[in-house]
């Protein structure tokens, strides 16, 4: 499995969720915000982008422009967490986490969303 990049800004999750991944030595990335990371995206090059729904709301303006503006993002497959109506925009939805969940049980499921890609 190639790197995932997780955008949550529930701290405490995403660093049960580097543990479970870095304990699979499973590649892993996070950030606690959606504001300006397409250098990341385009440095880091992941291979599945999982996104918060309240963080991305938090920052929805940012994130629709860089969305937009970026083919790199628009081709990426996305999982996001508790989707929401507002973030429609993006349209390389391949699957959905609902919380609560249990972050050593996730390296697993996205390793089977990632098959079909």
């Amino acid at each position: 499995m190639n790197l995932v990049l997780w955008i949550d800004e529930n701290t405490f999750a995403t660093t049960l969720l580097e543990k479970a991944f870095k304990g699979q030595n499973l590649a892993f990335y996070s950030l606690d915000h959606a504001n300006d990371f397409i250098y990341l995206v385009e440095d880091l090059k992941p291979r599945l982008i999982v996104l918060d729904a309240k963080t991305a709301l938090s920052q929805l303006g940012s994130l629709k422009q860089q969305y937009e503006s970026s083919e790199t993002l628009k081709n990426l497959p996305f999982i996001m967490i508790d989707d929401i109506l507002e973030l429609s925009f993006i349209e390389n939805k391949i699957g959905e986490i609902h919380r609560p969940f249990d972050p050593f049980k996730i390296p697993g499921m996205l390793h089977e969303w990632m098959k079909v890609l």
